[in-house]
Formats: C-alpha cells, structure tokens, sequence
C-alpha cells in the first residue's frame, strides 16, 4: 500500500535504486513528523533522526485512516497529523469500564502506540522492496522501534509514579508554604516596625514579588485540589493526576528556594533615601489674602537666582509661621529645589540644636562628632553640590550660617526665615516681605470657621463680633481665643467670656501665654529705659487707630522721652532722635508702622500687654477708660494717681471743675466733638502737665486757668472748630514748643503769641471770614514772626485765599527773617513772592538746613499732593506750580534743582519740560505729575538736548488732561535717562498717536507698570520691532482706547515679567501678542466678556490657559 499519491512524483530523475532510496528517506520524514506530532499530544521526548530532515519530501494530507485503512479526508483536525488516532483511542470518564484502575486504561492506551508504530513499520517494508531495503530497513526500523519503545515506557512510568505521590506531594505543598508565608510575615512586621526611617532593598522587593506570586499559584493548585475532592476518585484521568501532582512537585521547588534565597544574610533594610520635602500640616490660607499675597511673593523671590535669603516679618501671631508652612508644602517647591530643610529657631535653642535638626534632616549621623566645627563640616559636605532650600522659623537674633554648616552653592539654593525682630533681616536678607495683620473682614470670616456653628445662635453674632475685634486681626489669637469661645453656648457665657477677654493679662486666659511671654520679653528686650517709655505711651492711644509720626514724636519729646531741646539742641534733632527709637519699636514688632511711615498703630493685644505693664509701674500709671465706645468717667482718685491720662474717643461731655491732678504729664482728650465747655479752673493744679491735645473737641473758648500750665510744651487745638480766639493767657506758656491751631476760626497768628519766644513748631490757619463778627483777630500784625526766633518748623494752611493774596506778601518778608526753619509748608499766590522770600530767607540760602519744603506757587494748598500719595517712602520737598507762563520760568529754574516732586498744572506755554532752559535742573526729580498744560507736546525731547541726560531718578510720571500731546517721549536718549522710571499713567490725552519715538523703549528698562486711559487717537502700544518689550513690566491697563487696533507690530514679542493685565472699552483691539510661552508669569487678565470671547486666537490653546486667569465682566 502507497502512502504517496499516485499524482506526485517524489523520485529524482536518476535512475530506480536512487529513486527508492529517495522514496524511503521521504517516508522516515514523513515518520518523523508524525512522531513529532504524537509526541507533543502525549508529551513523550523524541530525539529524532540524524540526517533526515521533514523538508526533503512533501506529503500531502489524508493518506490514510490508521483505524480503518481507508483515506481520511482532506479536513483532518490536525493540520500536521496524517494520522488520527481516534478519539476511542483515548481513555476519558466516558470510555473507561467501571472496574477498570486508572492505571490499566492507561497501559491499554499506551499499547496503542505500538500498533501504529507497526502500521508504520510495514508501510516503510513496503517502500523499500528494492535494492536498498536491506540496508537501510535492518538499522532504521531498528533504532526507531527502539528509542520510541524506550521513550513511551518511561513516560508511562514517570507518569503513574506522579499519579500515586499526588496526595503526599500535596502535604508537602502545603508545609512548605506554611513556611514561606511565616518569613515573609516576620518580614514585613520588621519593615513595619523600621518604617520611619528604614526602607527595604531592591533585592528584598523582587524577592517578595516572587513570593507573593508563588503563593498565588499554590493556592490555586490547593483549591483545585479540594475541588476533585469531590469528584470521585475513579473519574480523576491518570494524565490529569500526573500532570497535577508534577505542578505541586514543582511548586514545592519553588517555595523550597524562596525560603532558602530569603534568609538574607547582609540585611534587607537600609535607611531610607532623604526625601526632598517633608510635609507638615499647614492651615489653609485660601480665601486670605492677607496671608495668599506674601506667599505668592516669596515664590515669586525663590524663582530669581540672583537672591538668596528672604526674610518673612510682622509681628508675633499675624500668621508668618502659617505662611511658611504653605510654602513648604506648595507643589512648585519641589520641582525647585533638591532637598527642603525645615527647623524651628527660637531663643530657648541653641546653634547646637540647629545643626541637630539640620542633621536629623539630612540623615547625618553626627553621635560621634563632639565638636559644633565637624558638623558644620560634615553638613556642609552633604549639600554642597544641592540647590537646598534652608526654611528657619521663629528666628531671634542674626545667625552666621557658615557657622552652622550651611554652604554658600552659588546654584540658585535659598535660605527663607519668619522673624519679629526687622533688625535681623539685615544680615541674613536679600528681600524683606512684611505679613500685615488681616482684613477685618479677613479677620472676622476666620473666626466665624473657627468658631463654628455657635455663632449662629440667638444673640451671640454681636458678642461674637466684639470678641473677634478683640483677637487684634491675628490669626494665632483668632485660633485661640476662637477655641476658648467654640464650647461657650449661651448669651451669659459669651458676654462673661468678653469682659474677661478685656481685662487680659490681668485675668488669665489660657491659650494667650505665649503672647503674654513673647510680648513682656520685646519689652524687656528694649533694655532702654526712654524706649521702654516710648512703647509705653502708644499705648494711651485706641488699638488700631493711627498715630501721626510727627505728632507722637513731639509728645515724646515734650516729656523728655528722646531728649529735650536747648540752645544747642535743635528741634529736629530731638524728632531724629524720636524718628530712631520709634523705627526700632516698628522693627520688633511692638509697633506697626504704616504707609510711608506718616503714621504708626498698636494692635489691641499689644496694647493690653503695655496697659498691663504700665498698671504695675507707678512711673507710668494710664488711665485710658475701658474701650473707645464708652464714656467712663474718672474718679478723683484716677486723676490723682495716673501720669498719663487718654480718653480719645470717649463721648466725653463734661470735666471735672478742678481735680487734683499734680502729677500729671499728659492729658488726652481728643475727638470727644460733645465736650463744648472747660471749667474755669480746669488746669489749675496741672502745673507738671507737658502735654495737653484737644484735638476735635467742640470747646469755643479755652479758660483762664491754662496760664497755670507752665511747664506745658504741646498744645494741640488743631480742629477745634468752633473756637475762635486764643486767650491772653497763652502767652504765659514760656516754655511751650508746639503749638497746633489748624482748623480752628483763629485768623492768623494773635499779638501774644510773640510771648512764646520757646516755640520751635508752628502750624496755624490763615482764616479771615467775609463775617466781622465770624472772627475777632482781623487785623494782622506781621511783626510778631520775628520774635518767634527760635523757630524751626512753620505750617500755614490757607483758608481764605483771596485775602491771603493781599498780605503774603508782607507775611513772607518776616518770615524771610527766621534764621533756623528747617520745615517750612506755604503758598506763593505769585512767583514773585517766592523769589523775593529766595532772596532774603537765610535759612533757604543754607540748603542743607532747610531740609523738607512743601510750596504752592500760583495755588492753594488746601489738600495733599496726589503725586505724594503715590510713592512708598516719605517725600520732603515738593513743589506745585500752577497757571505759570514763560516769565516765571526763571524763579522756578532755581527752586527745581533742590526739589523731588513736581506738579504742573495749567501752564499757559510749556510745550515740553525742556523749556525751563536748563535741563540739569530735573535731575533731582522722583515725581512729575504734569495736568492741562494744553500746549504740551512732548515731556522730553532727546534730540533738543546733546548728550544731556534726561530726569535720570524719576520713578513715577502721571500725564492728565494733555491736549496736544502727541508723544510722550523723542528723540534719542542717553543711557541714564528714565533709568529709575517704574510708573507711567496717561489719560485724557486727545491727540496722543504714539507713546514713544523709536529707540525709547530700550531706556525703560524699570518699567513696571504703565497705564493709558481715554486716548481716542492712539492705535498701536509698541509700532517698532524688539526682541523683548519692557523687561520688568508687570501691570499694563488699557481703558477707553476706541481705535487702538493692536498692542505690537511683532507678535513674537516677549512680555516676560507682565502679571496684570486690565482691557476696557478697547473695541478694535482684536488679538493679543500672547502664546504659551511669552507670558509665563501672567495671573490675572480682567476685561470685559463680550470683548474677550469675540478676540481672535491662533490654534494654539492659549486662549483655553488664559482662561483661567481671566475675570470677566
């Protein structure tokens, strides 16, 4: 029988021995294959046979049947099988007889296989009937019976060897895993017990990941197990059995070489790798910007790497600790720095313990160095090559960092620190940012969350109201005391809560101990006993409220407090003096000091603390009343034992006829606009009072006892409306040094006021009524300004402005005769005046006496200067000049040069500032506020002046009401020129076309904000070509600009610093020069909806990123 079909030819052309020797190596192959294939349905091992290989023939398939002898058909189930072998052939739960073992069905089944390896035997006798049948069937048929036979009998055996240990390679199983999960249990209650500073190796993991997935498996083959269980043990097949119990054989070697690779011998915990932050619970600040905005500060100083230390101020409570925990914790950090140190430094801890925590920290085992110099060292060896950011909290007194450790990396690393104390900021601060207490409205929403639900019920929103003004808008004291309040559910409780909350720190209240200590140890600190005073005294005045600079000053030096005033001392000496002690008061944060320094406050904690200490020191007993709304009335023993007595604010209507007030040196009265009438005898036994402010009272007239106030150096009538006159008995105050009558119907200065040869400060009214009876001083004499030799400071407020125009001119050739003003605040109706009082005033010709100048020419001088309120630092000599011409230009030449701030205001010719002649004569200025000088065309023409510089400290230009302005600045500048300028303002300018002339941009290189509002002409902001548009410019409005189409010519321009942007009412500008990239530091773009959702945006998705910052209207 042919196991070829007849239609293929499998022999060569050769002759018919070579032909059948070829036929017969086609069927091995074809054996081979088919062995091959029952091989891997059986899983026997075949080595096969050398030298013949299953490409050298094709077979094709359905040859035959080896049950039935017959063709099988073409759709044989295995596509390499030619052969099957018949499902009958197999032993299943069906096919198996009843009595039959699981180990006989499976000696039947392997007996097959010989049957087939006989069928193949006979075709291959078949084949090779010729020439070479001899050789080749004697060693062929030989050696494949023979290997198959030896091939199949091991297996069977190997198999029923497997069959019968199922059950005890099970147990074994099941021991062994018993003993894997016991270590790696005693494993991982080791790495819990080392968690915080220990973490396991890389070896340990992919240990543990073996065996969890190990154990996996085993428990899988353990369910199977329970599940045949069930099954009867005769229907479990022979095959399924061995290959099951293998699988549990296998699993056991396994588990075997885990336990044995997990003992570990070097240890499998290491210390843990130091985390680059560590993150701290930290209160939330949003939704308080008070607290939101010196954050994002200090983010933005972190990202400059020119800087490194940047101190975090304010006083004690007002949340800088809560700051610099948010900043510890914010996502940006780490992405910015390699490694963040936190450490808490406070006077009770030493530069040892610093550099314990720092090393703590950085995992440094530092038990064997001694000596503070090797820590240093060992520290500074570890961060050096890290960019670090070193955060010192609570800091004291200035610490040398090298000292500690701390290297100086030169790669960007930065050192932050919160401190009470501004002094310390000197040495360890590039950039100081001062926390300011909240909002009341900040300071208010606070307590409310804190407090929670109670205040809801009836009644207690009022009280609740009270008890949050008394937390002084400090969130230490707000958490505080909102804590105490949280559990107190009744009216009675929370009223009774307040007055002892009042009465702080006399009656203790826990949780404010603290601030107690800290607050008697700034005092204590002050060492100083006049500055222990001085802290004091601001205590007389309400919590909060504002404390004029120069005023506090003068009652400082009227008691003596920052040394009197002589022959030799002069006025402003003892103010510099008091200026000194009162900046180092605002340094350590006992008081704060508000904008520009013109006023200082005390926040209600403070205050209390000073009450407290000023109670127990008979040197310095207050009366001050028990709050500002209440109208307590002293008794005569509180007259009789307080130095100091303050009752601001206090609904006052009546004094007492005569207390006995001997010991006496201030008496505070002010703003009490009830009090109408001061007993006759009032001052009569006030003889030590020093001071005396009546600020705001509603007395017409003073009493005949205040000539017994002869040690009297202040007296403060400014805004006493409703007096009139100044007694004779003024006159008798000889030793008075200040006096303060602004605001008052007093006409000017009265006859005996030349009495007062002592007075060193002046500040009085011009007030002349168009009523002969609304003023009883109507005829002025002039000649009492020079008795007032002494004289330093004068102020005179004009009211009366026409009749002022009359006299000036007298008034000012005597006050032309003072020889030591040193401040001196007038108005010059004309210029003519102010060139004679130029030319006469000694003290005006000694420049460097006559330090601080305020002058009106051609102008009233009823209100202050806006371009003063414009600036964060005091301004001391200003000049406004106002419906001048070209003939005063001259006048004004000589008064520029020694001046800071400039208006302009309705010049009738100026077209460019320029035309003063002498452009030199600016260099001085930091402020030009320039208003309806309507033949303006320019500030500054570059070009006009030959290498001259051009107003090269002004910081702030504000241009209003310009109408032929055109440009603000052409030309070509030289390098100094606008190098300071860091505000531009234009608005209402009509013909403006164009900001700046090509080239000037390039000069404003500080510019930070600029704004340009209601200029109908302008079209284009930027109409040249830069590479980079004003580098520090971070807010840019633009308001009413009806044709302005685009804001640059280049759209590639880079706004790098630029945070605010505000559009309004700009309908042609249809784009923005904006991508993602060119604006990286913009937070927050307002403008209108309409506008904003009609620009057109390039596919880039920056609209959908600016999005997010936007406040649409």
């Amino acid at each position: 029988m042919d196991l070829v079909d007849n239609r293929t030819d499998y022999s060569p052309s050769c002759g018919d021995d070579e032909g059948d020797g070829v036929k017969c190596r086609g069927i091995l192959s074809h054996f081979l294959i088919e062995l091959r294939a029952v091989k891997e349905s059986l899983k026997i091992h075949y080595y096969g046979f050398p030298g013949l290989n299953h490409k050298m023939l094709k077979l094709k398939p359905g040859i035959v049947h080896c049950a039935t002898r017959q063709p099988m058909p073409h759709n044989t189930k295995s596509p390499h099988l030619n052969y099957d072998y018949g499902d009958e052939w197999r032993p299943t739960r069906d096919s198996c007889i009843d009595n039959l073992s699981y180990a006989s069905a499976g000696r039947v089944w392997f007996s097959k296989v010989f049957l087939v390896l006989t069928l193949f035997t006979c075709e291959l006798v078949a084949a090779v009937a010729g020439s070479m049948a001899d050789n080749i069937l004697a060693s062929c048929i030989s050696e494949i019976i023979t290997q198959a036979g030896a091939d199949v009998t091991n297996y069977a055996r190997t198999k029923v060897n497997l069959s019968q240990s199922m059950e005890k390679n099970y147990e074994k199983l099941k021991n062994e895993a018993v003993k894997l999960q016991a270590l790696r249990y005693d494993y991982e209650k080791e790495v819990q017990k080392h968690q915080m500073k220990k973490t396991t190796t890389s070896s340990y993991d992919v240990w543990l990941r073996s065996v969890n997935k190990t154990l996996e498996n085993a428990k899988i083959l353990e369910d199977r197990y329970q599940d045949d269980q069930k099954l009867s043990y005769r229907f479990i097949h022979l095959k399924q059995r061995s290959n099951y119990s293998g699988k549990l054989e296998k699993i056991c070697e396994e588990i075997q070489k885990l336990v044995e690779e997990g003992k570990f011998l070097g240890g499998f915990l290491v210390d843990k790798p130091i985390e680059p932050v560590l993150k701290v619970n930290a209160p939330q600040i949003k939704g308080f910007p008070s607290l939101q905005r010196p954050l994002e500060q200090v983010l933005e100083l972190l990202r400059n790497d020119k800087l490194k230390g940047i101190g975090i101020w304010g006083t004690l409570g007002v949340g800088k600790t809560t700051i610099m925990k948010n900043l510890n914790n914010h996502e940006e950090i780490a992405k910015m720095f390699d490694i963040v140190i936190w450490a808490n430094v406070c006077s009770e801890r030493s530069e040892e313990k610093l550099q314990e925590d720092i090393s703590w920290r950085l995992k440094l085992k530092s038990e064997d160095v001694v000596h503070p110099e090797d820590v240093a060292r060992t520290i500074s060896e570890e961060l050096k090559g890290k960019k670090y950011l070193l955060l010192l909290d609570e800091v004291m007194d200035s610490i040398e960092l090298e000292d500690i450790g701390i290297p100086d990396n030169n790669n960007g690393s930065k050192v932050v620190f919160t401190t009470e104390f501004r002094h310390v900021c000197s040495s360890l601060a590039d950039r100081l940012i001062e926390v300011r207490p909240l909002s009341p409205n900040e300071a208010w929403m606070m307590f409310q969350q804190m407090v929670g639900d109670v205040i809801d019920l009836p009644d207690i929103e009022p009280i609740a109201r009270l008890v949050a003004k008394e937390c002084a808008r400090l969130p230490l004291l707000i958490k505080t005391i909102a804590g105490a309040f949280k559990s107190k559910d009744s009216v009675s409780e929370w009223r009774k809560g307040l007055k002892d909350l009042q009465k702080w720190p006399e009656i203790e209240i826990p949780g404010l101990t603290e601030l107690h200590s800290f607050l008697k140890f700034c005092y204590d600190q002050l060492k100083d006993d006049q500055k222990r005073k001085c802290f004091l005294y601001g205590a007389l005045y309400p919590a909060e409220s504002k404390i004029y600079t120069d005023y506090l000053l003068e009652c400082w030096a009227a008691e003596g407090l920052v040394g009197g005033t002589n022959e030799r001392r002069r006025f402003q000496d003892a103010r510099d003096e008091g200026y000194d002690t009162l900046k180092h008061l605002t340094n350590v944060s006992l008081l704060e000091k508000g904008e520009r320094m013109i006023y200082v406050s005390m926040n209600n904690s403070i205050r209390q603390v000073a009450l407290y200490i000023s109670s127990q020191d008979p040197d310095c007993k207050f009366f001050t009343g028990m709050s500002e709304d209440s109208s307590d009335f002293l008794e005569e023993n509180d007259w009789q034992q307080s130095k100091r007595i303050a009752m601001i604010d206090k609904k006052l209507r009546d004094l007492p006829d005569c207390p006995d007030c001997s010991t006496l040196l201030s008496l505070l009265l002010q703003r009490n606009p009830n009090l109408t009438e001061i007993p006759q005898s009032f001052f009569e036994q006030m003889k030590t009072l020093l001071v005396l402010d009546l600020y705001g009272t509603g007395i017409e007239s003073l009493p005949s006892s205040l000539a017994k106030l002869k040690c009297l150096k202040g007296l403060y009538l400014n805004n006493c409306i409703h007096l009139t006159v100044l007694p004779p008995e003024v006159g008798e105050l000889f030793r008075l040094e200040v006096l303060d009558t602004r605001g008052c119907r007093i006409c000017f200065i009265p006859f005996h006021i030349q009495k007062l040869v002592n007075l060193r400060c002046l500040r009085v009214s011009y007030y002349k009524s168009s009523n002969p009876n609304g003023c009883h001083d109507m005829d002025i004499d002039c000649n009492v300004i020079p008795f007032l030799a002494k004289l330093e400071e004068l102020m005179i407020d004009v009211r009366s402005y026409d009749h002022w125009c009359k006299e000036v001119a007298d008034i000012m050739s005597q006050v032309a005769t003072l020889k030591n003003l040193t401040t001196l605040r007038i108005c010059f109706p004309k210029s003519e005046v102010l060139k004679t009082f130029m030319q006469h005033s000694p003290s005006w010709k000694d420049r460097k006496q006559l330090t601080s100048f305020r002058f009106f020419v051609g102008c009233r001088n009823l209100k202050r200067p806006q371009i003063l309120e414009y600036f964060k630092y005091k301004i001391n000599r200003y000049l406004g000049y106002c419906q001048g011409n070209h003939s005063d230009n001259s006048i004004i030449c000589d008064l520029l040069p020694e001046t800071d701030a400039l208006e302009l205001v309705e010049h009738k010719d100026i077209t460019s500032l320029l035309d003063f002649v002498n452009v030199a004569s600016f260099n001085r200025i930091r402020g030009c506020l320039i208003e309806k000088c309507n033949k303006m065309t320019t500030i500054a023409d570059g070009d006009m002046v030959e290498g001259g510089i051009i107003l090269p400290k002004l910081e702030q230009l504000h241009l209003t009401n310009l109408q032929s302005l055109q440009t603000v600045f052409r030309g070509t500048l030289s390098a100094e020129s606008l190098s300071k300028l860091h505000t531009i303002v234009v608005s209402s300018c009509p013909m403006l076309r164009k900001l700046f002339s090509h080239g000037v941009i390039q000069q404003l290189s500080k510019l930070q904000k600029l704004v340009i509002q209601n200029c109908i002409e302008m079209e284009e902001l930027i109409d040249e070509q830069v590479s980079t548009v004003f580098p520090t410019l971070e807010t840019l409005i633009l308001i009413e600009m009806p044709k302005l189409r685009t804001l640059s010519v280049d759209m590639s321009l880079t706004w790098p610093s630029l945070k605010e942007l505000q559009v309004y009412k700009c309908p042609e500008l249809k784009s923005l020069p904006f991508d993602k990239d060119n604006v990286a530091k913009l937070k927050s773009i307002e403008t209108e909806k309409v506008w904003w959702e009609a620009l057109y945006w390039p596919e880039n998705g920056v609209k959908e990123q600016l999005q997010l910052i936007c406040n649409l209207r």
